[in-house]
């Protein structure tokens, strides 16, 4: 598979793989560019090119991940896409998926076990997974800037060792549940479970979005598990080698 780089023309990158356009926007860039390339693209908006050109062939290509050069990025340049990853779900992608779960549930006129079965199991992987979200940004986020920042600044060490005395990035790995089986739990209720006279047009629309989100969630795992969580190990090292 073709994999994009400097010079392509952003414009072309999305007629050839529409499903990055919200990556593409929480890199920081609307549509409207013209038939400007990703150089002329980040630098007009100050984005690190390698970082753009990096995450959306990461997203285009899935066997693509070249783990080295993504751990030569600043972690916070990491935690930023991150969260805005998050407001992403939060704002759009669930939301959808709540809409098209109802008028999909809404458009069988009787009631059925197979029907409750999806809104009971829809409703529970939407809970832990804001959950899950609402963590990684309340707690686990703030740790690694913080130890991030102990790196560069010895000085607060003490400050930031009495705040977080017995924490360590495994800590937060035991909370960092794998929503991938939930999400594969989901769907195979909605394809092998479903009577046959459900709406076809709602339903297909419903786990199209499923699938979309499917996607998206496996490549940001991706970076936490294989950049993230590294990066903040090896700064977990660095901090007890001061003492």
């Amino acid at each position: 598979m073709e994999l994009f780089n400097e010079n392509s023309k952003l414009a072309s990158v999305i007629h050839k793989d529409h499903s990055l356009l919200p990556v593409i926007n929480r890199l920081g860039i609307k549509l409207g560019f013209g038939d400007k390339t990703i150089r002329n693209i980040c630098e007009e908006n100050k984005i690190d090119l390698n970082f753009f050109v990096e995450t959306i062939n990461v997203f285009h290509y899935e066997a693509y991940f070249p783990e080295k050069r993504l751990l030569d990025f600043p972690i916070s340049m990491v935690i930023d896409y991150l969260i805005k990853t998050h407001q992403y779900y939060k704002d759009y992608l669930i939301p959808e998926n709540d809409r098209l779960i109802e008028l999909f549930l809404s458009a069988s006129p009787d009631e059925n076990t197979e029907n409750e079965l999806v809104r009971k199991f829809y409703a529970r992987f939407k809970e832990e997974f804001v959950i899950h979200i609402n963590f990684e940004e309340r707690e686990m986020f703030p740790f690694i800037l913080e130890l991030n920042e102990v790196i560069e600044n010895r000085a607060i060490r003490d400050q930031f060792t009495k705040k977080y005395p017995s924490f360590s990035i495994e800590s937060f790995e035991k909370e960092h549940s794998n929503m991938d089986d939930k999400m594969d739990d989901l769907k195979n209720i909605i394809i092998k479970y479903l009577p046959p006279n459900y709406d076809q047009n709602r339903g297909n629309a419903f786990l199209t979005n499923l699938f979309l989100f499917e996607k998206d969630l496996k490549n940001h795992s991706r970076i936490e598990d294989h950049i993230l969580m590294p990066k903040v190990k090896q700064l977990e090292k660095l901090l007890e080698s001061y003492e």
